[in-house]
């Protein structure tokens, strides 16, 4: 298949050292070049960058995120390959325009799955199309992959998948050994990933998804007809995602009457509240994507009519902690303030039950937990 690229170019090669060259595919992501630069020279991925990075466990980490330009240019006279196609091959350009401030070293980067790194093990973080794996000459993982608006295949219309078919394992390319000889295995039960199954992609989903890409590209968009730069769009729509997750788990009347004026269904995604959308798996992001293409299209106007009639309070619209978008600034001043009808917190009685949603946090954190082990 001849592939077309949206965030880079395929890289040509000149003059590399290796014996095999291996050039940088359209919009491919810096880990899979680097396992299929390795596979190429036949050996495991962990041999080739152990030998390119002897001080330094790559794999332990998201290669994705913290390859810079000091070890990225250990790769440009081995490689044959521009530095700048490695770094266009790197999370951190597209993170950067995402996000409104810097980027942490350790947290979470916005609207960037995360792997879930756990020594060289992972937790998930990687999306595929099956048919685009199946389709291309060289199998490869894409950039976009990575992104958590991204939720289905716009060339196949299906949804994308972020675990082996197979054995549900998480999948981990940096794993292989060199006897798989291609990206396209799962590094668990050597299972084939292509020519699998695959469900469709709601409409709503991938609609969110282009309007997301765009505003990456262009450098901002609409958001509730009202123009914004990129990181104002996607600050924007990560908070009606925490008012989405809130309402998932809350019988606030107030808030699930906005939401119903809005038009809005408000999708059923896990109970544990510590996972955002960054962590959130491909099945559970596609409904809460969904609703966010209806409430990004809705003029602010209207939010503002829908506010008052349902009698939400600041507290209601805005929990504590989170951070309100400059957009909403006027509207929040003309809620009803609540802050003196808190109730103090309660502490509770060691002896007494867990809440529920306490449970479920502890039971999922000990499932991967025990996941881990078994791989």
């Amino acid at each position: 298949m001849v592939a077309t690229y949206t965030w880079h170019s395929e890289s040509d090669v000149e003059h590399p050292r290796w014996v095999r060259s291996v050039s940088l595919l359209p919009d491919e992501i810096i880990s899979s070049w680097l396992v299929r630069a390795a596979l190429a020279q036949g050996c495991d991925p962990m041999v080739l960058t152990g030998d390119m990075w002897p001080k330094w466990r790559i794999w332990t980490r998201d290669v994705d995120r913290f390859l810079n330009d000091e070890p990225l240019s250990k790769l440009v006279t081995v490689a044959g390959i521009p530095l700048s196609s490695f770094r266009a091959a790197t999370l951190k350009g597209v993170a950067e325009r995402v996000s409104s401030g810097p980027l942490p070293d350790k947290a979470l980067w916005p609207w960037i799955l995360a792997l879930g790194v756990r020594n060289t093990k992972r937790r998930s973080g990687l999306q595929y199309c099956p048919m685009c794996l199946s389709e291309d000459r060289t199998p490869y993982y894409r950039l976009q992959w990575r992104f958590a608006w991204h939720v289905g295949c716009e060339h196949h219309h299906c949804s994308l998948l972020d675990r082996c078919p197979h054995c549900n394992a998480p999948i981990e390319p940096h794993r292989l050994h060199a006897e798989d000889g291609c990206v396209a295995v799962c590094a668990t039960c050597k299972g084939e990933l292509r020519d699998v199954g695959t469900a469709p992609c709601s409409d709503d989903a991938l609609a969110f998804q282009l309007a997301g890409d765009e505003v990456v590209r262009s450098g901002g968009g609409q958001f509730m007809a009202h123009p914004v730069e990129t990181d104002a769009w996607f600050a924007g729509t990560s908070f009606f995602s925490t008012l989405l997750r809130r309402a998932n788990r809350s019988d606030a009347e107030a808030l699930h009457a906005f939401l119903d004026r809005m038009g809005v269904v408000v999708p059923d995604l896990p109970l544990n509240p510590g996972t955002v959308v960054e962590l959130l798996r491909t099945e559970d992001r596609q409904p809460l994507l969904g609703a966010l293409r209806k409430m990004i299209g809705i003029d602010l106007g209207d939010v503002t009519t829908y506010l008052n009639e349902s009698g939400i309070t600041r507290q209601g619209f805005v929990a504590q902690g989170e951070k309100m978008p400059a957009l909403f600034a006027e509207i929040f001043t003309q809620l009803p303030d609540n802050a003196g009808g808190h109730r103090k917190r309660i502490v509770r009685d060691p002896g007494q039950p867990r809440p529920r949603h306490e449970v479920m946090r502890m039971w999922l954190r000990l499932q991967r937990k025990l996941e881990m082990q078994q791989r």
